[in-house]
């Protein structure tokens, strides 16, 4: 059994996404979250129109986890503002740290949402 912190993935779903692209996209969050010495213990899926990541700070706050791995903010919105928001609700709002992986080699690195 191991101590690595708990992680959630969270990943914007994407209508034409085929199932190929989804197991990259698991696969990179996993190995960022390997090599930041984290467990992912389950993987978040935004879908539809419009982002609201409430849902994944309630999750946060209810389960104890401070530690949040997304493929990238791109990935969940083009818009940066709305990635910014994003950002700033993950760190601030739930007081959790965010890695976006890097989807070409699933190194990641920490985010300050700035």
């Amino acid at each position: 059994m191991t101590h690595a912190p708990k992680a959630y993935g969270y990943v914007r779903l994407r209508p034409d996404a085929g199932e190929r692209e989804l197991l990259h996209i698991d696969r990179s969050l996993r190995h960022c979250a390997d090599r930041h010495a984290l467990r992912i213990v389950g993987i978040l899926y935004e879908e539809g129109p419009g982002l609201s990541p409430d849902r994944l700070i309630r999750r946060l706050g209810r389960d104890g986890i401070r530690h949040v791995v997304v493929p990238s903010l791109r990935q969940i919105t083009e818009h940066p503002p709305l990635r910014r928001h994003l950002a700033r609700a993950i760190i601030l709002g739930a007081g959790a740290r965010l890695y976006e992986a890097d989807l070409l080699t699933g190194a990641g690195h920490f985010t300050t949402g700035a």
